[in-house]
C-alpha cells in the first residue's frame, strides 16, 4: 500500500509526492483508521523533510486520531519534540516501544533514549498508580485490568491500599494479583476503613519515593493513551504540578451528555453511564477517547483545583506540598473537599494544575461513605473553617458572560483583551481561555489571596478595591470588560474600556437614560484621564448616581 508515495519520498521528490498525497487523501475515508494512520505517517515525513512544523504536527495528529497505537507516530512525534521538550520526547518515545512489534525498529527506538536521557532539561519519573480500594470487586478488576492493557510495566508499579473491604474475594483478588501479575504490585489490606484521605496517605507512603504519584480510584478505568497524555500535560513545562483527565463522571471535568450522542447511538442524559450499565458505558466511553485521544496544539485547561478521582501529581509538588506525606489533609476524613483544599495547597505553592483535554478516564461511581450520607455537607464546612471562605462560590465560570466573550471572539475572527472585575481564582478566565488561549485576561481582585491563585490561570493581576484602585493597564485599552452592575463604577468600567468596547455585566435593558448616554459619549471617544474634568462626562455622572439614589441602589 502506498507504494507509488512511499517511492516518491525515498527519491527526495516532494512535489510530485505531494500531488500523490493528495490523490490518497481523496479516498482516506474508504480506508480503515489502520491504513489512514499509515498515510498520516507519510504525510509527516513530507512535511518533516520539507520543514514545515505546523503541518508535521497536524499530519501525527491526525494519524494518531485514526490509530493510537502507531508506534511509527509516536516515534516521529519524538523527533519533533527532541529540539523543543526534551521530557515529551522521551514520553513519546517510550509510547513508541511500547506499541512496537518489530525487532528492528526497537533498536532504532531504544537508541534515541541514551540521548534524550543524556540531555540537560530531563526529569521525567516514572508513575505509582495508588488505588484505594473498598468493595467493589468487579469494577476494581476492570480498573486493574485497563492498566496492565494500556500502561508499559517498565514505567509504573501500582500500590493498592485496601480499605478493609467487606465485601468477599477483594483482599484474596488483590493478593493474587501481586503474585501472578507481570506489573510490580504492592497491596496494604487495612484492619479499619480510613476514609479517603488517610487511605491515600498510608499508600503514599508505600509508594516510591522517586515517582510521580497517579491516585486512582478503583471505579474508574483508563482508556487508549489517558496516562501517557496526562503525562504529557505534567511535563509541558516545570510549573505543572498536577494533571486530571476528563471524564464521564467528574465534578468539573466532565464531559456533557451530548457528546457521546455518537456513540451511544441515542440522546442520553445526565448520568447516563448508570442507566446503562458498566459494559456498554465503558465501550461508549472508550469509542468517544478513540476519536478525541490525540496531540492537540491547546491540550490544556488551566485549574486552581482538580477532582481527585484521578489525579496525576508530580514528585517535586509532592516534596513541595506535603513533606511528611500527608497529600490530602486528613481533616476531611472521611472524604470530600480534600482534593480542592489540596487543589489551593499547589496553586499557593506556585504550581499550576492543568485538565487535559485530550486524556479520558472512565468513572462508574462506586460505594463511596457508606453510612456516611452527610459526608459532603460536613466537608465543605471543614474546608470553611480551615480556609475561611465556600470554595462553591469560586468554582465555577460566568457562563452567560463568558459564552458571549468566546462568541466574539469567534466572530472577529481575531484576539481580544478582556479585563475581569470579578475575577475570584480566575474560573472565568480558565473557561473563555481553554476556547479562545489567544485572548488576553486581565483579572482584578479584591485580596492579593485571590490574585496569588487566580495567576495561574489569568495573564496578569491586580488586586485590591476595584471602585478605588487604578489598575497596571492602559486606559482605554480593553475590548471587553466584565462587572456587575452596582458592584463596579461606571467611571472605572469606562476608564478601561475602549471607545469601541463592550461591557458585559451592565445589564442593558435595565440602564437608565444617563448611564446609556455615558456610554455613548465613550464610544464617540472621550479622553478618560480627563473625565473628571470634562462638564459633559462629570454631569452625565452625576446624574446617574441621583437615578440610582433615587432607586435605593448603591
Amino acid at each position: 500500500m502506498y507504494e507509488k508515495l512511499t517511492n516518491l519520498i525515498g527519491e527526495g521528490d516532494y512535489r510530485e509526492a505531494l500531488y500523490e498525497l493528495q490523490d490518497e487523501y481523496l479516498h482516506i475515508d474508504e480506508k480503515n483508521n489502520i491504513d489512514a494512520a499509515k498515510l498520516c505517517v507519510l504525510e509527516a515525513s513530507i512535511w518533516e523533510a520539507l520543514g514545515d512544523d505546523t503541518a508535521e504536527f497536524d499530519a501525527l495528529a491526525r494519524g494518531i486520531a485514526y490509530d493510537g497505537s502507531n508506534y511509527e507516530l509516536f516515534y516521529m512525534l519524538g523527533l519533533y519534540y527532541k529540539d523543543i521538550n526534551v521530557n515529551k520526547a522521551y514520553l513519546c518515545m517510550e509510547r513508541a516501544l511500547f506499541y512496537c512489534d518489530n525487532t528492528e525498529d526497537r533498536r532504532v527506538i531504544e537508541d534515541s533514549f541514551d540521548e534524550i536521557i543524556n540531555s540537560p532539561g530531563f526529569r521525567v519519573r516514572n508513575t505509582s498508580i495508588m488505588i484505594l480500594s473498598y468493595n467493589d470487586l468487579e469494577l476494581l478488576k476492570k480498573c486493574i485490568e485497563s492498566i496492565e492493557k494500556y500502561v508499559p510495566k517498565s514505567s509504573c508499579e501500582i500500590v493498592v491500599v485496601d480499605n478493609a473491604s467487606t465485601e468477599e474475594g477483594v483482599v484474596e483478588y488483590l493478593r493474587d494479583k501481586k503474585d501472578n501479575s507481570d506489573f510490580d504490585i504492592k497491596v496494604i489490606a487495612c484492619d479499619e476503613n480510613l476514609g479517603f484521605p488517610k487511605g491515600c496517605n498510608l499508600g503514599t507512603k508505600y509508594c516510591n519515593k522517586e515517582n510521580d504519584i497517579f491516585y486512582l480510584n478503583n471505579d474508574a478505568c483508563l482508556t487508549r493513551n489517558a496516562l501517557f497524555f496526562l503525562r504529557m500535560g505534567l511535563y509541558d513545562n516545570r510549573d505543572v504540578g498536577a494533571v486530571g483527565p476528563l471524564s464521564n463522571s467528574a465534578s468539573l471535568q466532565e464531559l456533557p451528555p451530548s457528546e457521546f450522542y455518537k456513540y451511544a447511538g441515542k440522546e442520553v442524559k445526565d448520568m447516563w453511564h448508570r442507566e446503562l450499565g458498566f459494559e456498554k458505558s465503558y465501550e461508549i466511553f472508550k469509542a468517544y477517547a478513540h476519536d478525541h485521544s490525540y496531540p492537540m496544539r491547546n491540550a490544556y485547561i488551566k485549574r486552581f483545583r482538580l477532582t481527585g478521582f484521578a489525579l496525576l501529581v508530580s514528585c517535586q509538588a509532592i516534596n513541595e506540598v506535603a513533606k511528611d506525606l500527608k497529600v490530602f489533609d486528613e481533616v476531611f476524613s472521611p472524604g470530600y473537599f480534600e482534593d480542592d483544599d489540596l487543589g489551593i495547597r499547589l496553586a499557593r505553592a506556585g504550581f499550576a494544575q492543568l485538565v487535559c483535554k485530550n486524556a479520558f478516564v472512565y468513572h462508574n461511581g462506586g460505594s463511596g461513605f457508606e453510612g456516611q450520607e452527610d459526608a459532603l455537607e460536613r466537608g465543605r464546612e471543614k474546608f470553611k473553617e480551615k480556609w475561611g471562605f465556600d470554595i462553591w462560590g469560586y468554582s465555577l465560570p460566568w457562563f452567560e458572560v463568558a459564552d458571549e466573550v468566546i462568541a466574539m471572539v469567534k466572530e472577529k475572527k481575531g484576539s481580544l483583551r478582556v479585563v475581569d472585575f470579578t475575577c475570584g481564582f480566575g474560573s472565568t478566565a480558565s473557561y473563555i481561555k481553554s476556547s479562545c488561549p489567544e485572548t488576553f485576561i486581565a483579572g482584578v481582585c479584591r485580596n492579593s489571596f485571590e490574585a496569588g491563585i487566580s495567576k495561574r490561570l489569568a495573564d496578569d493581576v491586580a488586586w485590591g478595591d476595584t471602585n478605588a484602585m487604578k489598575l497596571p493597564w492602559s486606559d482605554r485599552s480593553f475590548d471587553v470588560v466584565i462587572a456587575p452592575k452596582g458592584e463596579v463604577s461606571m467611571g472605572q468600567v469606562m476608564r478601561y474600556l475602549k471607545p469601541d468596547g463592550v461591557w458585559l455585566g451592565a445589564g442593558d435593558d435595565s440602564q437608565s437614560e444617563g448611564e446609556r448616554d455615558i456610554i455613548n459619549v465613550n464610544a464617540s471617544g472621550f479622553d478618560s484621564e480627563l473625565r473628571e474634568t470634562d462638564e459633559v462626562v462629570k454631569n452625565l455622572l452625576n446624574s446617574s448616581s441621583d437615578e440610582q439614589n433615587e432607586s435605593g441602589e448603591t
